[in-house]
């Protein structure tokens, strides 16, 4: 059909993927580079991959739920644009998605966007609300996002749009065998003072102060294991609020993808189970302990020095 491209079966990612990442439909930038996810709103998820060392392509299967470049009438000799797929063309090439997924069988399907989203699950999606939102479908997981290009539109999801982004692919890489840990980390707040805790100076990076927390299990939300953590490690139990940033940091042997989150104790008090120190220092106190370089943007943030990311 005039006005109408497809993608090269070199732009399709692993074809042996456990994940699939299904967008809308092909837009012009990436139909002109002959490769997925290149436009403007494209390039956003390939910079918060790459922040863990990867590509979309070491991680997905790349597909979308229309097929064809959906092309914008353009006057004259213009540059072609694009435009958003239609109901109908969505439901035209609703049994190839079909097809495509039931033959590659993945374990976890990333829809981006409304028309993505609808034609994997078939079913209304209400986007920003629905965004990172999981689905069980066609005894698969299902993870809505919302489309990069339209996220800077809505206010209440753009502060927290790339720190999601960067989570999920995270997970995911962890999931899929990559070298990437994920690391929880409770910035606990108590009548304007916030906890620390030291490391065993026997272990990596010891001797440093941080925020407390530990390493992701298999299965676990990032909730729970925050929760696990501080019981395990001071005896307490923690209210876990929102997460307050998401950093990737580059060892030699692996990436340590942290998140911290604000929490509260709401139960017990503070008995260190290893004999670490632990302490309650103001903002200004806290700017001056030596502290793992991971954590340098998040204590720049909570002394009120630099804006969270």
């Amino acid at each position: 059909m005039r006005g109408w491209r497809k993608f090269p079966a070199s732009a399709l990612g692993r074809r042996d993927a456990r994940f699939a990442l299904v967008g809308e439909a092909p837009g012009i930038a990436s139909i002109e580079n002959g490769r997925q996810w290149t436009g403007a709103g494209g390039m956003l998820l390939r910079r918060e991959i790459r922040r863990l060392g990867l590509d979309l392509e070491d991680l997905f299967y790349l597909t979308n739920a229309v097929k064809c470049w959906p092309a914008a009438r353009t006057r004259g000799r213009g540059r072609p644009g694009n435009r958003s797929p239609l109901a109908s063309e969505a439901r035209r090439c609703r049994p190839f998605l079909a097809a495509e997924l039931e033959a590659l069988r993945p374990e976890v399907v990333v829809a981006v966007g409304a028309v993505a989203a609808r034609a994997v699950l078939d079913q209304p999606v209400r986007l920003p609300d629905d965004h990172g939102r999981r689905y069980r479908a066609g005894g698969r997981e299902v993870v809505v996002l919302l489309h990069p290009a339209n996220a800077s539109r809505h206010p209440g999801a753009w502060p927290t749009y790339r720190a999601s982004l960067l989570a999920l692919f995270g997970e995911l890489a962890a999931r899929a065998g990559f070298p990437v840990v994920e690391v929880t980390a409770a910035v606990v707040e108590r009548a304007g003072r916030l906890l620390v805790t030291r490391r065993d100076p026997a272990k990596h990076l010891g001797g440093l102060w941080e925020f407390p927390g530990g390493k992701r299990e298999p299965g676990e939300s990032l909730e729970a294991c925050l929760a696990r953590e501080l019981d395990e490690e001071l005896g307490v139990r923690i209210r876990v609020g929102h997460r307050l940033a998401v950093v990737p940091w580059a060892y030699p042997d692996r990436c340590v993808l942290l998140h911290f989150f604000r929490c509260r104790i709401r139960q017990g008090r503070i008995e260190p189970r290893e004999g670490q120190p632990y302490r309650w220092v103001t903002p200004r106190e806290l700017g001056a302990l030596p502290m793992p370089p991971a954590d340098a943007d998040v204590v720049a943030h909570l002394t009120g020095t630099l804006p969270p990311r």
